[in-house]
């Protein structure tokens, strides 16, 4: 390794923030690490604020995590890493926000099962009885020979069509706010894949379950160690929060950067060229110009490609979605109809004329943040119903939109006490059919063309979710340590994951 190896991340989001913590724990002194990011705040999409005089807390971005799977770990280790375990919010499995979550169609909410035992009280329903006959002809239905489909065509095949349009359409409004007619089976929803791949049949696979291959087993042991007694912990977690919310971690992190001598943060620095030739890379900023030995990038695919030279194939092929967040807060603590995490919105619903994802019931779904007992939802618009739009609506307009549909599909006509309009723009990564393809031509063409002088992360690439996020940081950060301790030349992608796709051990 030279004697000064410059590290540049571009983007101060949840992305670029752990990928600089990784490193900085592991990486020596004379390796120096710097943060560009654009505003003059970091976090990215997570952002948690108080309002009003009662200090309401309003999540503007993510508000839950889930423990669960390897994601789930490498972010129990991020939290206990950081000291924040005493500010955790738990919600156990038996808790009425796990157990009731529903889709609004046509004109009502419609509770989904939570296990085969709550399925039968259902069946006097009409929305979930429609689903019974595709349930039960998925494990005769032959495979397809296909790479990959639309989740809906992947649905609709092997279950049928009510299952496809209405209920993983709302999954995904939730997930994504995308369109379940344009996106990836397999990158979305890799396991439904795999165990129509290894067993014929969804359902079959679902009851037998795929060991991991056994770099991932590897992996989940390094991870267990260091969580200790917390997975024991959150075994019976459904999902959980914190104190002050998401930003917790964000602001934790922060912290914990500063301290680092070899850690430089620069806030208010808009990225508008990056340079890789020669084996030279450069990062211009609007007033600065940082050479590095190896660049992160952590923005979003389009943002890349707008600013790298060279020129990579498929970088602006990775669409986004804009969101409007509406948060609303009620005096009356007593006005929603039923208890639970809230409801998902599919796109075969008729009347929508506002655009409406969904709507979370925060007071339910993550008690105790506030100390005044109150109503308090989320209500998400837009998504891909915005996608082409020339202009979306205005926040005033928003606010409205949000009262109209908690009045037309909750009752609720109250005047809020608070509100909160956010518009997050392009924030969500649209991983069309036949990402997984182009992510594998963009892993090629990064290791070919860019000298071992790139790497990306984040959203636009691996995974939407923070625990996707923070496990493929941390796994980026420990390929890029294991090639300086080696004293190699830096060839890390980001995207060695996709070269070969490992086969599940059945």
């Amino acid at each position: 390794m030279p004697s000064t190896f410059n590290i540049t991340i571009l983007g101060g989001g949840i992305s670029g923030l752990s990928t600089a913590w990784y490193l900085s724990r592991s990486l020596p002194k004379s390796c120096k690490i710097t943060i560009i990011e654009a505003s003059n705040r970091l976090g990215g999409w997570i952002q948690s604020r108080r309002h009003g005089e009662q200090g309401i807390l309003f999540e503007y971005g993510p508000r839950t995590l889930r423990p669960g799977g390897l994601g789930g770990l490498a972010v129990l280790e991020l939290i206990k890493s950081l000291n924040l375990i005493p500010s955790l919010i738990t919600i156990p499995k038996t808790h009425p926000a796990a157990l009731n979550r529903y889709i609004y169609y046509p004109d009502r909410l419609n509770k989904l099962p939570h296990s085969l035992l709550s399925l039968a009280p259902s069946l006097s329903r009409a929305f979930i009885r429609k689903a019974i006959p595709g349930i039960l002809r998925e494990p005769f239905v032959k495979p397809a020979n296909t790479d990959d489909e639309s989740i809906t065509a992947f649905i609709a095949r092997r279950f049928n069509s009510h299952i496809a349009d209405n209920i993983m359409s709302a999954v995904i409004h939730g997930i994504y706010a995308g369109d379940a007619n344009q996106l990836s089976v397999r990158s979305v929803f890799p396991s439904l894949y795999y165990y129509e791949h290894y067993y014929g049949s969804v359902l079959k696979g679902l009851m037998r379950g795929l060991k991991e291959v056994e770099d991932k087993k590897e992996l989940e042991r390094e991870l267990g160690e260091c969580v200790g007694d917390l997975i024991n912990d959150m075994s019976k977690i459904s999902i959980f929060s914190f104190k002050d919310g998401i930003q917790m971690i964000v602001d934790a992190l922060e912290r914990e950067l500063r301290k680092k001598e070899n850690v430089a943060i620069k806030m208010g620095e808009k990225v508008v060229k990056l340079e890789i030739e020669n084996e030279k890379a450069k990062v211009y900023t609007e007033s600065s110009v940082f050479p590095s030995s190896h660049i992160i990038s952590t923005l979003s695919s389009h943002i890349l490609s707008r600013i790298l030279t060279p020129t990579l194939p498929y970088l602006s092929q990775t669409p986004s979605v804009t969101v409007a967040v509406v948060n609303l807060a009620y005096s009356n603590p007593s006005l929603l109809p039923v208890t639970g995490f809230g409801y998902l919105i599919p796109a075969s619903i008729p009347n929508n004329i506002y655009s409406a994802l969904g709507v979370v019931f925060d007071s339910d779904a993550v008690p105790s943040q506030d100390k005044v007992n109150i109503t308090k939802l989320t209500v998400m618009l837009g998504g891909h119903y915005y996608y082409g739009m020339n202009s979306i609506p205005n926040e005033d307009e928003l606010l409205s939109h949000a009262r109209w549909v908690v009045s037309n599909h909750l009752g609720i006509r109250e005047e809020p006490m608070l509100w909160n309009v956010t518009i997050q723009r392009e924030c969500i990564s649209q991983y069309q059919v036949g990402h997984l393809d182009r992510m594998r031509e963009l892993h090629h063409s990064i290791r070919n063309m860019c000298g071992g002088r790139l790497s990306v992360a984040g959203a636009s690439y691996l995974g939407v979710s923070v625990n996707d996020i923070v496990l493929n940081s941390r796994m980026l950060a420990g390929r890029v340590v294991e090639w300086i301790e080696r004293r190699r030349k830096l060839n890390v992608t980001g995207l060695e994951s996709v070269e070969e796709i490992p086969t599940p051990i059945i």
